[in-house]
Order: C-alpha cells, then structure tokens, then sequence
C-alpha cells in the first residue's frame, strides 16, 4: 500500500465529491430595515406580479387605507381653517360690543347735556318777553345787516368807482353805460332785499305761541341732532 493513499482506503471504499460552500455574512441589527406601509405596499406589489390573489387584495386595501388616511386630515384642515376663520370674528364681534356701549354711553351723557342746556335756554328766553320776541329780535338783526350790505355798502362801492381818476379818464360813453349798469345792479339788488325781508317777516310769524325745540338748540350749536338722538 502507498504510503500517500488515505488512511481509510480499502478496495470497497468510495471517495464521495464535496459542494463548494458559500460564505454568507451575518447580518446586524442596525443593518435590518423596519418595515413601513409603504414597503409593504411594495412588496405586495412585487407579490402580485407572481399571480397572488391574497396578496392583491391587500395591496389594493392599503391603498384605499392611505386614501381615506388623506381625505381625512384634509378634512381636520379645512376644519381647523373655519374654526380659526370663527374665533377672528368672534373677536371682532367682541371689539364691536365694545365700541358700541362706548357709544350709547356717548349719547347719553351728550342728551344729558342739551337736556340742561335747553332747559336753561328756555328760562333765560322767558327773562327777555318769550320765543316770540326772541325771534324778533334776531330777525330785525338780519334786517338790519341785510339793509346795510345792499343800501350802503353797495352805493358806497358805486361812488368811490365813479369819483375814481381812472373812471375820469374814460370816454363819456363808457362812463354812461358803466353808470346804467351799475344801477341795474342797484336795483336787482334792491329787489333781492325786500324778498329778503319779506321771508324775515313771515319767520315773526311762524314764531308765534312757539317754543325753542331740541332740534333747535342743537342747530345753534352746530351739533348733529341725529348723531346724539337716533331715530
């Protein structure tokens, strides 16, 4: 026997072939990935290409999952929206009450205040012989302004214009028509004053058996009456 021929050689001994072993790492921990829905929805995909009726249906409910998943937070969106849209007028609704007590407080303390002052009107308007002659007086004023502004102010313009060099140094012509016009101008004007003063008297009229009313006093004190008492 060869002194090289295995130990356990005989003549009825077989030798048998050995498959070649490949090797194969371990794989580690931080090295496997977790699965997620979107991983398994592809590997059902994957699966369903191999012709798996269970493996289609569950990739199909998945997907109609991830859809509702969807319109569901659009939804909560749109919610969250309108209860923040809500709250602003809510808000404002508040500010709004606000201003407006401020306002009806406002208007109370202004009716409070002509109230006083119509009444203290009102007395001192008895002390000088009543509405009536209170009237009177105030029109004969007018009167009296109106009078002035058309017989004196108007002739006093008129004489210092014809007394004037420059009006000398006119030709007579021109010096007789300006004079026509200028009295034309007198009497439109003089005609305008006893319209005037005619209306004057009809409000002595009026006045009588009257008393001053609140729409009145708050006229003479340049106060809007339907901003302190609304209708």
């Amino acid at each position: 026997m060869d002194s090289n021929a295995p130990a356990n050689s005989s003549p009825n001994y077989i030798s048998i072939p050995r498959r070649p072993c490949a090797f194969r790492p371990p794989v580690k921990k931080d090295q496997q990935f977790s699965e997620t829905p979107n991983t398994l929805v592809k590997a059902s995909v994957g699966k369903v290409g191999k012709g798996s009726i269970e493996d289609k249906r569950l990739a199909n409910e998945l997907k109609l999952l991830g859809s509702e998943y969807t319109r569901q937070m659009n939804s909560y969106k749109i919610e969250n929206n309108q209860l923040d849209q809500a709250i602003k007028i809510l808000k404002n609704y508040e500010q709004e009450l606000n201003v407006m007590k401020l306002i009806d407080k406002w208007r109370m303390i202004c009716q409070g205040g002509l109230s006083y002052l119509l009444n203290a009107t009102m007395l001192k308007i008895l002390k000088i012989g009543g509405y009536e002659e209170l009237k009177r007086k105030e029109i004969q004023a007018e009167k009296r302004k109106i009078e002035y502004q058309i017989d004196d102010s108007l002739r006093d313009e008129m004489e210092s214009v014809v007394e004037s060099e420059e009006f000398r140094m006119i030709p007579e012509e021109d010096q007789v028509e300006y004079k026509k016009r200028m009295e034309d101008k007198v009497e439109e004007m003089e005609a305008w004053k006893e319209k005037a003063l005619s209306k004057l008297d009809e409000q002595i009229k009026l006045s009588a058996h009257q008393e001053m009313t609140m729409q009145e006093l708050a006229q003479r004190l340049k106060v809007d009456y339907k901003l302190v008492f609304p209708e």
